[in-house]
């Protein structure tokens, strides 16, 4: 079975308040691009990694790893990105912004996906959540805590279920690849993650990432 792994990093880091990429801010001594590099790379069974970026910096830093021009969203990139491979069994998607993933939990999203044709990395939320009117304010309803689950990445599908599920809803914006698939009617099933396994989105993000490295 052949493996593939795609690396969104097209984003411009908005909200990230410094004015260095927040891909190339060394994370005990190396660029989180390159930590999350590290993790997918030491997974033996994928043995085909395309990054997705818009930087010319992280494109230099990334002399090892094949690299392509990200898209305007997050679906474009990820389909930039499909096209890009060699036609895999399985193709894993993780964000560029996580490299505190375990190699465990990549191989146990493997597994799933194997099985199952589609599966996601999440953790059960903590918090109650509530859903509330945008307008007013006012609160609609609060929503059963042990149904609801925080994705993140890695997710992993059929290569063919997910890029034709890229063709037929290509131009719009979904910002999860599991929504899209299951827009087209997929099962997709969760993989326990871990609550280390952070997005670096703001400076607490990674303040927050130091100290659990």
């Amino acid at each position: 079975m052949k493996i593939s792994a795609i690396i969104p990093a097209a984003g411009t880091g908005s909200r990230y308040s410094t004015t260095k990429h927040k891909l190339l801010e060394e994370l005990g001594g190396i660029p989180v691009i390159l930590r999350t590099l590290e993790a997918i790379s030491s997974v033996k069974e994928i043995t085909e990694v395309v990054v997705c970026t818009s930087s010319p910096e992280i494109s230099n830093l990334l002399q090892g790893y094949k690299t392509i021009p990200g898209g305007k969203t997050r679906q474009e990139s990820v389909f930039n990105g499909l096209k890009a491979l060699t036609n895999p069994d399985l193709v894993l998607i993780h964000d560029g912004a996580r490299p505190l993933i375990s190699p465990k939990i990549i191989r146990n999203s493997i597994s799933i996906a194997a099985k199952k044709g589609a599966a996601i990395v999440a953790v059960p939320a903590k918090d109650t959540i509530k859903r509330v009117n945008p307008g007013t304010g006012e609160v609609i309803e609060t929503l059963n805590r042990k149904e609801l689950w925080n994705v993140q990445t890695p997710q992993v599908f059929r290569y063919a279920d997910l890029l034709k599920a890229h063709e037929i809803f290509a131009g719009q914006d979904f910002t999860d690849d599991a929504a899209l698939m299951e827009k087209a009617e997929h099962k997709v099933f969760v993989v326990q993650g871990s609550y280390k396994n952070l997005k670096i989105t703001t400076e607490e993000d990674f303040k927050i990432a130091q100290s659990l490295l």
